[in-house]
């Protein structure tokens, strides 16, 4: 908590601390975007959707309503991420996957292929399914 007579003093480079949003991006209503991200060239970011920091967006890519991306997560161009889908802190998306909704991505996974099943649970360089569900391992309803 701050004094009411003391005063807070700018960040010495304030530009390391931005996003970078291309114009062409289109973002939904309460978006969260941290610092350092970078949301390419004809990107559709739905409504409710967390970018924690650091994460790269690819172009042409769309992010459905009410996702949460961990840190550093990278999306190369063409993909689509399904509603309500987590993405774990270093996970890498190639170009033209396409994740199903509820998905749940672990950390440091590598997709080279779309998810088609929802609410599945990749793990792994490359990913791979678990043998249970994230409505099953999590409690809840499809």
């Amino acid at each position: 908590m701050l004094h009411p007579t003391q005063e807070l003093e700018p960040p010495a480079n304030p530009a390391r601390f931005n996003a970078f949003v291309w114009r062409t991006a289109t973002l939904g209503e309460n978006v969260f975007i941290f610092e350092n991200n970078v949301i390419q060239h004809g990107v559709t970011i739905g409504d409710g959707v967390v970018l924690w920091s650091g994460n790269h967006i690819g172009h042409q890519s769309r992010i459905e309503d009410f996702c949460f991306l961990s840190s550093h997560v990278v999306i190369s161009g063409y993909c689509t991420i399904g509603r309500r889908s987590f993405l774990g802190v270093n996970c890498t998306l190639a170009d033209h996957v396409s994740i199903a909704a509820d998905s749940f991505i672990g950390l440091a996974s590598v997709l080279n292929k779309s998810v088609q099943e929802p609410g599945q649970i990749m793990t792994g360089n490359p990913a791979v399914a678990s043998k249970v569900t994230a409505y099953r391992y999590f409690k809840v309803k499809p």
